[in-house]
């Protein structure tokens, strides 16, 4: 009887310094995971790229040279004019945020679908070019706040009176804009069982005019283009119409490495600033968006 109290007496005084051995224990995990993951913080490590070091951790200062990355086909966002000149909203909304900090921006097109890894790879500081969110986006970089709301839409020949389920089951030719969210849902609806030829161009104005030329039967866009270049060219309205409208809504927002807090909180404070002023309206109406 004396010794069971005794061992009960044991578990009773061992349990607590137990429980503060534990605690002791556990506080230099903590402590090792903190300084693990403050040790990293000024590189950041992928499957795909190597360590990069951080180049925007605060806020720019004034005369900092900023690399604007952008699609020269995607208007009226980005595009390159006659005179090899950088115009669009999205540029115009880059130079606005360049004069609100002093910044040297410097508009640099890329190809559309590499633009991503050329960010990640620092051949660009951020994306200004009607990029959409999309998961798969991502999961390599972070994005601003949303500044543009769209939908995907089938274009088709006004004489077209099939229904968009038998446009996208005909076999044949659709045509889309490359490494775009249209591209996406392309791939997309075939792999859903819809039986059409995907074309994949280099810009949504070639989508369209394979559609006018006849060489498709339709195009996969979006909103954010179709409805400024109907506004610009009315005369596409007597041959093409919307039959259709595809998914959900979609986002446009600026794309920035995920370690560039800095550069990442200036633009949303700027695009903020801006969405609430008269000048974001006059810019919209400037370019039909």
């Amino acid at each position: 009887m004396r010794l069971k109290l005794t061992l009960r007496m044991l578990r009773v005084l061992l349990l607590p310094c137990m429980f503060i051995l534990g605690i002791f224990f556990f506080s230099g995990c903590i402590g090792q995971e903190e300084e693990a993951t403050y040790t990293v913080t000024t590189t950041i490590t992928t499957s795909e790229y190597e360590k990069i070091e951080i180049k925007f951790p605060n806020l720019p200062p004034p005369g900092t040279k900023i690399i604007h990355g952008m699609d020269a086909y995607h208007s009226p966002f980005t595009k390159i004019d006659s005179t090899g000149k950088a115009v669009g909203f999205d540029v115009d909304v880059v130079d606005w945020i360049a004069t609100k900090y002093g910044w040297e921006v410097e508009h640099k097109p890329w190809n559309w679908t590499t633009i991503v890894t050329a960010l990640l790879e620092g051949d660009i500081d951020f994306i200004a070019s009607g990029m959409t969110h999309t998961a798969a986006r991502a999961e390599k970089v972070w994005f601003t706040l949303p500044y543009y709301t769209y939908i995907h839409q089938l274009i088709v020949p006004v004489e077209d009176t099939r229904p968009w389920e038998e446009v996208l089951s005909s076999g044949e030719i659709i045509s889309c804009k490359l490494g775009s969210s249209s591209d996406y849902w392309a791939n997309n609806l075939r792999a859903k069982g819809y039986d059409f030829e995907k074309l994949a161009l280099d810009s949504y104005e070639f989508a369209f005019e394979a559609v006018l030329e006849g060489r498709a039967a339709g195009c996969i866009s979006d909103s954010g283009f179709t409805e400024p270049y109907f506004k610009r060219n009315p005369e596409a309205t007597t041959k093409l119409k919307i039959l259709s409208t595809i998914g959900g809504y979609g986002v446009y927002a600026y794309a920035t490495r995920p370690e560039d807090y800095g550069l990442r909180n200036a633009l949303n404070y700027a695009l903020t600033e801006l969405m609430m002023s008269p000048e974001w309206d006059a810019l919209k109406l400037k370019w039909d968006v």
